[in-house]
């Protein structure tokens, strides 16, 4: 479940997204299911934002368009989704990146960052990626964490280009109708680099212990969420599961940003679909749990 939840950061940024992969995905055998996928209505006298939680890669040909998404991506005048990776967005979420990461980790070996019981893991998990040991350790711990959740789960037939997202923004842009971003996918990297050294360790050693039951565990998180059943996907989202530094910067801060947000947006006309990770829909702090504090008007339409 802990990989899982560092999948969903694969969704964060354009920098990270675009890390080099040496492994060819292979096939994943799944099976269909009839999509429901969890949709919230807010709505006033003149404004209707849709709140879609998604997952940012799918194995190909995984069905999760159920109709009544079909319906709300058709009515919606705008779409908003956590980052964009358009070209300027990409150049300056680059050159971001690399003021905060730079200068590269010196003399501090990957394999020293993780309790001496977790090392045949790592090293085994490394050789898995494709990626030499050295590859890691110039990363900070969370970078290398998220890099080999990514590598593991693209070989086990994961694509980005088949996640919700992708599809989201190459319906709109056929449509010709407006993407917006809800955040600045860089900052949230920025910041991730100034987690604690402890926190980075629990990040990495998280993704180690998942890694051999990742296939298992993604396959039962994709029949969750296609089924919109937030409550199965709640344990890999929870301050416990996440420690809570990386809880309070990936799922609490930006709920609440999106719900400022969300609660700006409604003082203008029109129809919004709010397309963000799934993880950001359950648990106490789950953005209709905050919208309808706030005293919105939240309504489970699926």
């Amino acid at each position: 479940m802990a990989l899982c939840a560092i999948w969903a950061l694969f969704g964060v940024g354009p920098a990270v997204a675009g890390q080099p992969q040496h492994t060819a995905p292979h096939a994943q055998k799944f099976a269909q299911f009839e999509p429901h996928p969890a949709i919230w209505q807010v709505s006033d006298g003149d404004t209707t934002l849709y709140l879609f939680g998604t997952t940012h890669a799918l194995p190909k040909h995984f069905a999760w368009q159920s109709p009544k998404l079909k319906q709300v991506v058709q009515t919606a005048d705008e779409l908003v989704v956590e980052s964009l990776d358009t070209r300027d967005s990409k150049a300056k979420s680059d050159a971001s990146i690399d003021d905060a990461l730079n200068p590269v980790v010196d003399n501090n070996p990957i394999l020293g960052r993780v309790a001496l019981e977790k090392r045949a893991a790592l090293q085994k998990a490394i050789t898995r990626s494709g990626f030499p040991t050295q590859f890691y350790d110039a990363m900070p711990t969370w970078m290398a964490s998220l890099v080999l959740a990514v590598e593991t789960m693209t070989q086990d037939g994961r694509d980005k280009s088949e996640g919700v997202e992708a599809r989201l923004i190459a319906a709109f842009q056929r449509s010709g109708r407006p993407i917006k971003a809800a955040e600045d996918g860089s900052l949230i990297l920025r910041k991730m680099h100034a987690l604690s050294a402890d926190a980075q360790r629990r990040m990495l050693e998280n993704t180690l212990d998942d890694i051999d039951g990742a296939g298992a565990n993604s396959a039962a998180m994709d029949k969750a969420w296609v089924k919109g059943d937030v409550a199965a996907l709640a344990d890999g989202f929870t301050r416990e599961a996440l420690g809570e530094e990386l809880y309070t910067l990936l799922i609490l801060n930006r709920n609440n940003a999106w719900s400022d947000w969300i609660a700006d947006r409604m003082h203008r006309p029109g129809t919004v679909l709010f397309a963000v990770g799934a993880g950001h829909f359950s648990g106490p702090d789950a953005l209709p749990i905050l919208l309808a504090q706030r005293g919105m008007r939240v309504t489970r339409i699926d």
